[in-house]
Order: C-alpha cells, then structure tokens, then sequence
C-alpha cells in the first residue's frame, strides 16, 4: 500500500513539475506577443536534445502581419528557427540576426510554411522549445 501512495504521489508531483515548466514557456513567449499580436491558438512545441530540430506546419495567409516568437527553457541555448516555403526554399532564419527571439512577417501571397526549429546549448542538456504565431490586429 505504502508503494501505491508513493507512485502516485511522484506521478502527481511529475506532472506538476511539467505543467509548471509548460507555463512558463507560455509566458515568457507570450511577452513578444502582447504588442498587437494575437496568437494563432497553436502552441508549437517540442522536447529535444541540444542539435535536435522539430519541424512544424503552418499556413501564412496573403495580406495579413504575422509575428513568430519562440523561447527555450534552457538559459544558455540559442534558439533557431527558419521558415521555410513548400519547395523548401528558405525565407528566413534568425540565425542570421543573433537569433532573435521573434521575427514579423507579410506575405504578398499565401503560403504554406515549414518551421525548423532547434535549439543549440552549451551544456547539451535536453530541453523544451515553444513557438507562438500571431497575427497582427
């Protein structure tokens, strides 16, 4: 019996711990939309280790101002992510602007996107990713 209490004590207490880092990705990436953006109701996230990449799926529609944010929970890492057009022809990378954590965008025709996203650490621990997308209003 003392077994089955301490199993789900450490079940309940794992998925609090998870939950909680969850919340935090969401707010710390949430601050880059709170300027006239408003999220796409998607959360893009993974769990990858340092060099992995996670790929995500999305449509930009002609027209409109989109904004992509994203956040690592590991401090010294750099978060890449690029945009990529359904040739796989890259449209944009952050690497190439100190890996800024959001970037804004307008398409002139809609397009359907593929975003790679990774995160590079020092330390090589395993970590969580989020991308938010958000349109302007």
């Amino acid at each position: 019996m003392k077994t089955l209490y301490f199993f789900i004590l450490i079940t309940i207490s794992t998925t609090f711990s998870s939950l909680a880092q969850d919340n935090t990705l969401m707010v710390e990436c949430s601050k880059y939309l709170q300027s006239n953006y408003v999220s796409d109701g998607q959360e893009y996230k993974a769990d990858l280790n340092s060099g992995e990449s996670a790929e995500f799926h999305t449509t930009f529609y002609s027209g409109n101002h989109y904004r992509v944010a994203g956040v690592s929970n590991q401090e010294d890492s750099q978060l890449i992510f690029s945009v990529y057009d359904q040739e796989n022809h890259l449209l944009f990378t952050n690497k190439k602007f100190g890996s800024t954590p959001y970037w804004d965008f307008e398409f002139a025709s809609t397009l359907n996107c593929t975003i790679k996203a990774q995160y590079i650490s020092k330390t090589q621990k395993p970590g969580s990713i989020l991308l938010l997308i958000g349109f302007q209003q």
